[in-house]
Order: structure tokens, then C-alpha cells, then sequence
């Protein structure tokens, strides 16, 4: 469980960052840039969030050289709402000529799909962009998106529900919060995990992470032994979640580094968010060169990383195992 990357070969993280920081960079030194490209950059969030995969993906393009507001504009699109956003989203497209969308989760790019079908949306990353039809298949996109994938397939999720019990075996029963319109095929595939470890799962689907901080202060304190999270754009700040949970002494299986060293959660075991930005900035890139969506495969992660808190393990009384403290790929003190 090394550090999570993305690539088609066997490369490191660091030789491939190099590699696509080059090429791009020699792209833009030796074929001139003059057009000033048009990049709406989405989100459903507040005004005051900087997504990972968003600080990412504008690192990546500065490191291939764009120099914002001479090679490149973005127009930065927020809003709470999915309404907001298709609202703001088509303002956008009446107002300029857009050279590409990007967008941090299905969620905005099914909205992105909506409004446009010509402009390429790249999103970053997706869960299942195949079964939410977003893509026709990883191998060859649509005409009009592509990107990163969150996962591997359904089973990741199931993944996750056995590493958390893993890092807290003596856990038998979980409260599962998931976006209400999660595929039933993940909620199976957790299920069959939670029947694999022993773990009584009570699922519970909600449209935002305070609706889910209410449902767990409705329960009992014995109702469960752990938190954990369908990793969703429902889900992008877990602090009141956590906080619910740290009250009632129960760890959170949370989606994002940032959330296990800054938002309560004990753990967390998935892709690097920030790098798959990074890597999306490639994406971005070849179609302002002229490239088209349908012929850029999406990328899978080829690892999850194992990331914990322990200062958050001391709080609710928990011993990591040391194995799983050796096989970390970041450890929170």
C-alpha cells in the first residue's frame, strides 16, 4: 500500500511527474501558444473551498508552463447547489467560448454533459463514469468527456469497508452514510464485505453531510462501533460528521488525506485526490492542443493510500495495529 499514483506502465510517481511536466512544457516551448484558451473549472461547494484535485490540477498546468490570464482564463464556477450550478454553468457558455470544462466529481460532470455537448469535460475524478453514463468505456470515452476514474470498480469500495475493519478489528457494526443516488451495485459490494468481516452494517442515505451529522446524533451510543462513508461529492467536508462521531468515541472512515489531518477522520484508503488533479491537468493540456475526449482513455488508480491519525486514535481510545502503521503511506501524529 505505497503511495497512490496513476500510470500506464510500471513508472514511479516522481518519474512520471517529471516526464509529464517535461512534455509539456517542451509542447509549449516549441509550438507557440497565441490563442487565449477558455477553461471553466466547476464545483459544488463553498465559495471558500479549494478542492485537492482542483490545487492539482492547476499546479500541473502551471508546471507545463500556461501562465494564467496570457495562455490560458478560468472562469470559476461555485455554487452550494446543483441548480446554482447548471445556472452559472450556462451563463458561462452564453458569455464565452469555452475550450474545456473541468469538473471534481461525476456530480458536476453529469451537469456538465447536461448543459453542453460539444465542449470537452474533464473530470477529476469520477466514480464508475461508465455505469453513471458518463463514458461509453474507459478504453474509448464519449465525444465529449473523459478523465479519471475514483476506482478500479465497485469492489474498491468494498476494499475500503475491509481495510477500516482491519485497522479497527474490534469493530462489529457500522453506520454507512451514502449519496442517495449511489449505484445499488456498490452498496452490494459492500454488504458482501461487511458479511466477510462480521460487520453488521446499518446504511443510511442522505443529501448532505449535516443530514448525516443529524441521523448519527439520532442513534444510540451502542448502535455502532465505527463511521464510515460511500466517498461522494456529498462528502467533501466530514468536520460535522466527525465531530458528531467523536462525541459518541466512534472512529470515521473519511475520503480524502485532508480529512484525516484536518477534519476528524481516523483513516482513510483511497487515491491520491491531489494527483489525480495533477494528472488531469495532462488531460486539459492535449485538448487544448487539439486533441479529442474520445481518443484519451480514462485513467484508473493503480493504488489506494493507507493514510491515519493517530492523535485521532488517541482520542477515541484505539491502538493501531503496528503492522498496519508499518504498511502507512502517511501517519498524522
Amino acid at each position: 500500500m505505497r503511495a497512490a499514483i496513476f500510470y500506464a506502465g510500471r513508472k514511479s510517481f516522481s518519474s512520471l511527474a517529471v516526464v509529464f511536466a517535461l512534455q509539456l512544457i517542451a509542447g509549449f516551448a516549441f509550438g507557440k501558444q497565441t490563442a487565449v484558451h477558455q477553461v471553466a473549472v466547476i464545483a459544488i461547494a463553498g465559495p471558500a473551498i479549494l478542492l485537492p484535485q482542483i490545487r492539482g490540477f492547476h499546479a500541473g498546468l502551471e508546471e507545463a508552463g500556461y501562465i494564467e490570464n496570457k495562455q490560458i482564463v478560468f472562469h470559476r464556477l461555485q455554487a452550494s447547489t446543483e441548480a446554482g450550478l447548471e445556472s452559472a454553468l450556462k451563463d458561462a457558455l452564453r458569455a464565452h467560448r469555452l475550450d474545456a470544462i473541468v469538473a471534481p466529481s461525476a456530480i458536476e460532470a453529469l451537469i456538465a454533459k447536461k448543459m453542453t455537448a460539444t465542449v470537452p469535460v474533464v473530470f477529476m475524478p469520477a466514480r464508475d463514469p461508465v455505469g453513471l453514463g458518463l463514458v461509453a468505456s474507459l478504453a474509448r470515452p464519449s465525444a465529449h468527456l473523459t478523465g479519471l476514474s475514483y476506482s478500479r470498480g465497485i469492489e474498491d469500495s468494498a476494499k475500503q469497508l475491509v481495510v477500516f475493519k482491519s485497522i479497527v478489528p474490534s469493530m462489529r457494526r457500522i453506520m454507512l452514510f451514502y449519496q442517495r443516488e449511489t449505484d445499488r451495485a456498490i452498496l452490494a459490494a459492500v454488504e458482501r464485505a461487511g458479511t466477510a468481516t462480521r460487520i453488521e452494517i446499518t446504511r443510511q442515505p442522505v443529501r448532505s453531510v449535516g443530514e448525516a451529522a443529524k441521523a448519527l446524533a439520532a442513534t444510540s451510543d451502542q448502535s455502532a462501533d465505527g463511521v464510515a462513508v460511500v466517498c461522494s461529492s456529498v462528502f467533501r467536508g466530514l468536520k460535522a460528521l466527525a465531530a458528531t462521531a467523536r462525541a459518541k468515541r466512534l472512529p470515521v472512515f473519511g475520503c480524502t488525506a485532508a480529512q484525516v489531518a484536518d477534519e476528524g477522520a481516523l483513516m482513510t484508503y483511497a487515491p491520491d485526490i491531489y494527483y489525480i488533479g495533477y494528472r488531469g491537468a495532462w488531460y486539459v493540456d492535449r485538448i487544448l492542443k487539439g486533441a479529442r475526449p474520445q481518443d484519451l482513455p480514462v485513467e484508473v488508480p493503480s493504488k489506494f493510500e493507507l493514510i491515519l491519525n493517530l492523535t485521532t486514535a488517541r482520542t477515541l481510545g484505539l491502538k493501531i495495529p503496528p503492522p498496519k502503521l508499518i504498511l502507512a503511506d502517511k501517519v498524522f501524529q
